[in-house]
């Protein structure tokens, strides 16, 4: 086992070494891991628990809460690039199959893109928050 002074020390002259990266305590590197690994899995946070180590995924979620912040907002601007986004003719997928429920997603999209557009801003909005 290493002792963590040791450890502390190496990472110290590390830093020593590499002045081009922020300065930071040896534990934030256990956060900057974990933030990443939100980051590229897409939010994937039962995952990121396996690999970090934390022993729920409600202690993840909590501590990394600015990261889903940043989704919801991508997640935002994806919906409303789609919503906006013009289409020569209605999909034929905008009618709903035999069997499914009234109105299917598609179709709600393709109406909803007729709306006038305080309708959709008001969609949006209530979609980001």
């Amino acid at each position: 086992m290493v002792e963590p002074v040791l450890i502390r020390k190496k990472f110290l002259k590390w830093q020593d070494a590499h002045p081009e990266f922020p300065r930071i305590v040896f534990h934030g590197l256990r956060h900057s891991s974990a933030t990443y690994q939100l980051m590229i899995s897409g939010g994937d946070v039962k995952a990121v628990q396996g690999t970090t180590g934390h022993a729920t995924v409600d202690m993840l979620v909590n501590t990394y809460a600015r990261i889903q912040q940043s989704s919801r907002i991508e997640l935002g601007k994806k919906f409303e690039e789609g919503f906006y986004a013009k289409q020569e003719s209605p999909s034929p997928q905008a009618v709903p199959a035999e069997g499914e429920p009234t109105i299917s997603m598609t179709a709600l999209l393709e109406l909803l893109k007729n709306a006038n557009p305080e309708v959709k801003a008001q969609l949006c909005l209530a979609l980001l928050t």
